[in-house]
Formats: structure tokens, sequence, C-alpha cells
């Protein structure tokens, strides 16, 4: 016949290792999420390549807009200027216009903007991986 201590005792160690396997499980969890996801990575090179083609149409507008606002700002373009409340109307309609074009150039090359932004993330990693574009 078990006692009130034995079972409290056999309760604490069912409790211990339910503890220690949802501990577990959740790094499991956290790992595999991130050895898949470079996995995915790994395996799709059409994604990158697509990836890196955007990017480079995007980055082309980037510079174009940015020496339209500069000349606008007299030379300076504060950090954030799209954001900020301050910033002269037609500046906001050269941010504006960059967000649209942006998502046209994404959408115009059969990629979807979420796609975009998670691989921007993954790329954005330190150390950067090896199959993102320099």
């Amino acid at each position: 016949m078990m006692n009130l201590s034995t079972v409290l005792r056999l309760s604490s160690k069912r409790s211990q290792a339910q503890s220690l396997l949802v501990g577990s499980l959740s790094v499991l969890g956290l790992i595999s999420g991130v050895l898949v996801s470079e996995v995915v990575y790994a395996q799709a090179p059409g994604d990158m390549a697509q990836y890196t083609r955007v990017a480079r149409q995007i980055e082309q507008q980037r510079m174009q807009d940015y020496a339209e606002v500069k000349q606008i700002m007299g030379g300076t373009v504060p950090e954030n200027v799209c954001q900020r409340r301050d910033t002269p109307q037609r500046v906001q309609e050269i941010c504006e216009r960059f967000e649209n074009t942006s998502r046209d150039i994404i959408t115009r090359n059969g990629m979807s903007v979420p796609k975009f932004n998670e691989i921007t993330r993954y790329c954005q990693q330190n150390p950067k991986p090896k199959e993102c574009p320099r």
C-alpha cells in the first residue's frame, strides 16, 4: 500500500519529468525551426536568385529616389525621413512612390511581399548567411 509521501514523491518526479519533456520539446522546436528555415533556403536557390534580382531593382529605385530627396532637402537627408512628421510634402510623395514601386517590383517578379520580407529578415542575420546577396 502506498502512503501519501510515496504518492507525492512519484507525483513530483512525474512533474519534473513532464517539465523536462516540455522544456526539451520547446528547445527542440526552436532549434528545428532554425534548421528547417536554413534547409528551406538551402533547397530553394530559385527563391534566392529571384530575391537578389528583386532587391537589386529596388535598390536602384531607392538610390534614384534618395538622390531626389537629397536635392529637395538641401543636401542632407535625415534618418527615417519617410516617418518624420516635418517632412516636406514632395518628399512624402517620393516616399509613398518608393513604397508603391517596391511593391510593384516585387509582385512583377513573381514574388509576394511577405516572402520578400521573410528572406530580407533571414539575410539580415549576423553572420549573414552565405547564400544571401552581398
